[in-house]
């Protein structure tokens, strides 16, 4: 019983020391020194929001506002005249005017541009999977046990960082007439004689060149993240290169194919700075059937000569419908990607 006692009372002792002990709880509230401490981080945060606000949701509001209007910047005196502005013909004129056959700028109309230089754009979009094969084939070859990958990765991706208007002049030089290329192979790729589907092979060349170090170097990154224990079981197992290729490092690279796919076909649908640098300004119609300039002119190049030529209400029209174009084709990507997952 007095063993007890004791064992009660040395219970209770300690209880009251821990208690005395234990560290008082902090007191939730303002303090100086937390905000002092974090107010740089707010600070930098605050700047990438406003920024992206002001010139990212703002902008793309305003551009839907204006593609409802009749702003032309030659006529309108002020910007909130332009914005108050209604289309005569109705909010949807320009939407309207983007599928008819004959348009106001002449016998070509509307309808005739927004396909060709579509078109155009369309067809810059098959260096995609020659890029995405080019990049893959080099990233294995890189990842093996050779001498001077460094120094490869190094060249690979020297386009990427360049200028793009050094290797667009770089470029016209070289398949322009007189160039090195015409000159020593024959190839005229930019010269007076050659026609659009030599131009837009020009520009595919040079898209996929200067792409290609960026690729690289996430598919090097997506191969050094494949688990090496599944090959060495295949390899155990009797599997070949081949089959240990398509059959274990492929699945295991998909989640990196698939994000350079989506931002390539994203990217891609807004490609003008190349095609704009080689053949010069785009015009403001399209309207240039003889010399074949349409057959070259991107979509945002188009885009590009309308806002120009004043016309901001139809210029945005067109951005609004490309953005719709390229958020289709972004979902229908994530779709099928859902489906196969699913499979």
């Amino acid at each position: 019983m007095e063993n007890t006692t004791t064992s009660f009372a040395d219970a209770a002792s300690a209880a009251r020391i821990a208690e005395m002990t234990a560290p008082i709880p902090k007191k939730k509230g303002f303090s100086r020194a937390k905000l002092q401490e974090n107010i740089w981080g707010w600070i930098f945060v605050a700047a990438i929001l406003i920024g992206t606000t002001i010139f990212t949701y703002i902008a793309f509001i305003l551009s839907i506002w204006i593609s409802f209007t009749d702003y032309d910047a030659y006529i309108m005196t002020t910007f909130w005249e332009g914005l108050g502005s209604i289309h005569p013909e109705g909010a949807f004129y320009w939407y309207q005017y983007m599928f008819t056959p004959e348009g106001i700028f002449g016998a070509s109309g509307e309808m005739e541009n927004f396909w060709n230089t579509m078109g155009s754009t369309v067809f810059y979009l098959i260096g995609i999977p020659i890029g995405m094969i080019l990049s893959l084939a080099i990233s294995v070859m890189m990842t093996r046990d050779i001498k001077f990958t460094g120094t490869y990765r190094v060249i690979y991706y020297i386009p990427t960082v360049a200028s793009t208007v050094s290797i667009a002049v770089m470029w016209a030089n070289l398949f322009g007439s007189g160039g090195l290329m015409s000159t020593v192979f024959g190839i005229d790729l930019l010269s007076n004689t050659s026609n659009y589907w030599d131009n837009r092979i020009c520009i595919i060349i040079l898209t996929v060149w200067k792409g290609l170090g960026g690729t690289v170097v996430l598919f090097v990154a997506g191969l050094n993240g494949v688990n090496a224990s599944y090959h060495e079981a295949a390899e155990i197992d009797g599997a070949n290169a081949w089959q240990i290729f398509w059959r274990i490092t492929m699945p295991q690279l998909y989640p990196t194919i698939f994000y350079v796919l989506v931002t390539s076909v994203i990217g891609g649908m807004q490609i003008f700075v190349e095609p704009n640098l080689i053949f010069g300004n785009f015009p403001a119609t399209g309207n240039q059937a003889t010399s074949g300039t349409e057959f070259n002119t991107p979509f945002v190049g188009y885009i590009f000569g309308v806002f120009n030529n004043g016309e901001w209400a139809h210029a945005s029209a067109l951005g609004i419908i490309l953005a719709i174009i390229i958020f289709i084709l972004t979902l229908i990507q994530f779709a099928l990607d859902a489906k196969k997952e699913k499979d």
